[in-house]
This record gives C-alpha cells, sequence and structure tokens, in this order.
C-alpha cells in the first residue's frame, strides 16, 4: 500500500517528536527502506522502544510492515510518470488564475516601499537556487536595464565577493519558492553578519522562514509539480510580479523631474 495513503489519517494525532521523525522519513524513503529500526532510531535520536511506538501509531502491526510500505512507494515513486496537473485539461486555467492572483494580491502600500526603495538607486544582489535561479537571470537583465547595478552571485567566490562589497543601503531580492532553502538562508545569515541589506523576497504564500526574514515580501502561488525527482513548479509568478513591480516604476520615474538610475 501506499505509504502516505496509508499514513495521513494519522498525521494529526503525532507529537511533535513524532512528527519530526515523520519528516525524516519521507525525505530520505531511499535511505530508510534499508534500515533496521535500530539503525532508524539511532538515525532520528530516538529509543527503538519509541519508534515502535511511532510505526504501530501510523497503524501498522509491525516495523516489517511499514517498512514493506516504504520500499514499495520508493520503488513507485522513481517510476517516470506525467505529473497528474499537467495532464489535468484544466491546467491552462490553473496556470493563469495562479499568475493573475500572484499580481492582484500586490497591495499600493507594497508598491509604494518597493519604489521607496528602488529610489535609493541601491546596487541589487540576488539570491535564488534551483529553478528559481533561472528566474534571476532574466530578472537581472530586466534591472540592468532599467540601470541599476545587479550581482547574482552563483559560485562560492562570487558570494564571497559579495559579503565584502554590500552595504547598508543595498538591496538583496531573494527569489525562493518554497521559502525555506536552507543554503540561501545561509547565505542571508552570512550577508546580515557583516551588514544589514533590505531584503525583498518572493515567495510562496504560506509562512516560511525567509518571508519571515524579510522587510518585503510579495508571494507567488502555484501547483507544485515534481518530474523525475526534479522540481519544475512554474516561476512565472515570480516573473509577473517583478516585471509589474518594475513596469509601474517606470511609469512614475517617467514623470517630470523624476528619473531611473543612470548606468
Amino acid at each position: 500500500m501506499n505509504f502516505y495513503e496509508r499514513t495521513s489519517s494519522a498525521l494529526p494525532n503525532l507529537t511533535s517528536g513524532e512528527q519530526e521523525i515523520f519528516n525524516y522519513v519521507i525525505k530520505n524513503l531511499h535511505v530508510v527502506k534499508n534500515l533496521s529500526i535500530r539503525k532508524l532510531a539511532e538515525r532520528c535520536f530516538v529509543s527503538t522502544t519509541t519508534l515502535f511506538r511511532f510505526v504501530k501509531k501510523l497503524g501498522y502491526e509491525s516495523y516489517n510492515e511499514f517498512i514493506d510500505d516504504v520500499r514499495e512507494t520508493e520503488f513507485e515513486s522513481r517510476k517516470i510518470e506525467i505529473p497528474n496537473i499537467v495532464a489535468n485539461d484544466n491546467y491552462r486555467d490553473s496556470y493563469l488564475k495562479n499568475m493573475i492572483e500572484a499580481v492582484k494580491v500586490i497591495t499600493d502600500e507594497k508598491i509604494e516601499l518597493f519604489d521607496k526603495l528602488m529610489s535609493r538607486n541601491p546596487d541589487i544582489f540576488i539570491l535564488a537556487e534551483g529553478l528559481s535561479s533561472e528566474v534571476a537571470g532574466y530578472v537581472k537583465r530586466l534591472l540592468v536595464s532599467c540601470g541599476y547595478n545587479v550581482e547574482v552571485p552563483v559560485e562560492e567566490y562570487e558570494f564571497k565577493s559579495v559579503l565584502k562589497k554590500i552595504k547598508r543601503d543595498d538591496v538583496l531580492l531573494v527569489l525562493s519558492y518554497n521559502g525555506n532553502n536552507r543554503s540561501v538562508i545561509h547565505n542571508i545569515e552570512s550577508i546580515f553578519a557583516i551588514s544589514t541589506p533590505k531584503i525583498i523576497s518572493i515567495t510562496r504564500s504560506d509562512n516560511n522562514a525567509i518571508q519571515n526574514m524579510s522587510d518585503l515580501n510579495f508571494y507567488v502561488f502555484a501547483d507544485e509539480i515534481e518530474y523525475e525527482g526534479e522540481d519544475i513548479t512554474s516561476r512565472i509568478g515570480m516573473i509577473a510580479i517583478i516585471e509589474t513591480l518594475m513596469y509601474k516604476r517606470i511609469v512614475t520615474v517617467s514623470s517630470p523631474g523624476t528619473m531611473l538610475p543612470k548606468m
């Protein structure tokens, strides 16, 4: 039986410690499938007794029965399948709805704050990883076209260079769909140990770490899609938000006496 289907009804009743064990299991199915109850208990820093109670609470009569479902689910997850949301005939409607909602929820207050930060002509440093890093390349080109000095550190030596030059009046633009990317968060923390630039972020709409670290957060909506183990969730909402903000800014600065920064 599918591990997720078998255990879903038990999840609301798990304690915080049991939830941590569950999170470890689902993030490491490929490892857990080969572990004895003793080895899994060691990985989760609990006793075998605690782990057995956890397994029983999920609805399994034995650890072997639990592992059988883990193995079956891990095997099925490696099969090549077209994500259900993509196969759905209504995906076009969902795609458009998500993009429109991302723009519609931008408040006038947030636009004004964005304009205020950008009117200072800051240097802009973009942090992104994975699929969001591809968006970062486009955003850089758009911002550079508007006269801003922009850097997107990718390699370690590039990030070290950023640490030497970033200032309090600069802007750190963070693109992270899930908002909990540990390496991106680590980079933010490293920067803040030296300077405190303003953070503008674009993340998904739920409460997340990067959102909470930001001075200004915009959020996107998307149907999460994974294909062959890779995250291919649409980032079109990120692009739509940046374009909306920058096009609005272009209109604002086109008024007499106001100018975009010069190259």
